[in-house]
């Protein structure tokens, strides 16, 4: 009997080891204990750049020509006194391409020697060698066009007509100068045109020449003397 109560007494004190033991089991993590974990941080995409419009036309007028953009504005202006630099990478920027240079001999007449500038059928002239200021000269730069479109980009006059354009078309432009080697149109000052006065005072204008049979324009040149007085 007394062997058996001491069996009893270690069965009991065996189980109570595994009950501590079991107490003593480490807790799973609590909720703020959770293991940590690395953010990505969200992808940031930033809009490209927009695109700036394109040059679409090169307006000529009496006082000099404009680059207009495929939204209506006009970039850059040159008018005929100032000097040509910034003409120049202006439109070597807008054809895409540099000009081919050259010399046009003046030959010591009434025009002078000019640097040309020439990007396909659109040439830019510089007058060189002068002996008063450009603002003095009666051409002091110039333009030379001989198709509507030169790499792309239309070149019209002020009022529409250009290259290709029929001579109908260019007669029907007012105030309007024509004698036998061109049509002028676009003045800088058109109260300068007759019939108001009957002959008028010189301003420039745009001078688009017509071929052998006069029925469609072959050039359009600026600027050009309402008349030549000399």
């Amino acid at each position: 009997m007394l062997k058996c109560m001491r069996m009893l007494r270690f069965a009991l004190i065996a189980l109570a080891a595994v009950a501590l033991a079991g107490c003593t089991a480490s807790a799973p993590p609590s909720a703020t204990q959770a293991p940590s974990q690395t953010e990505t941080p969200a992808a940031t995409s930033e809009a490209p750049e927009p695109a700036e419009p394109e040059i679409a036309e090169i307006v000529v007028d009496g006082t000099g020509f404009s680059l207009v953009d495929t939204e209506g504005t006009t970039t850059f202006t040159h008018l005929w006194a100032d000097e040509v630099d910034a003409a120049v990478a202006a439109l070597t920027d807008a054809f895409g391409a540099d000009p081919v240079t050259s010399v046009r001999d003046g030959s010591g007449g009434h025009y002078v020697d000019f640097d040309l500038y020439t990007w396909g059928e659109f040439t830019l002239g510089d007058a060189v060698g002068l002996e008063k200021p450009r603002t003095d000269y009666f051409l002091p730069s110039l333009v030379e066009v001989t198709a509507p479109e030169v790499e792309g980009i239309a070149v019209r006059s002020a009022s529409g007509p250009t290259v290709g354009s029929p001579t109908s078309e260019v007669a029907a432009v007012s105030p309007l100068v024509h004698d036998e080697a061109d049509y002028r149109i676009d003045p800088e000052d058109p109260s300068l045109i007759p019939p108001t006065p009957p002959r008028g005072d010189i301003t420039d204008m745009v001078g688009l020449r017509p071929d052998e049979s006069h029925t469609t324009i072959v050039m359009l040149t600026a600027p050009v003397l309402s008349y030549y007085p000399f």
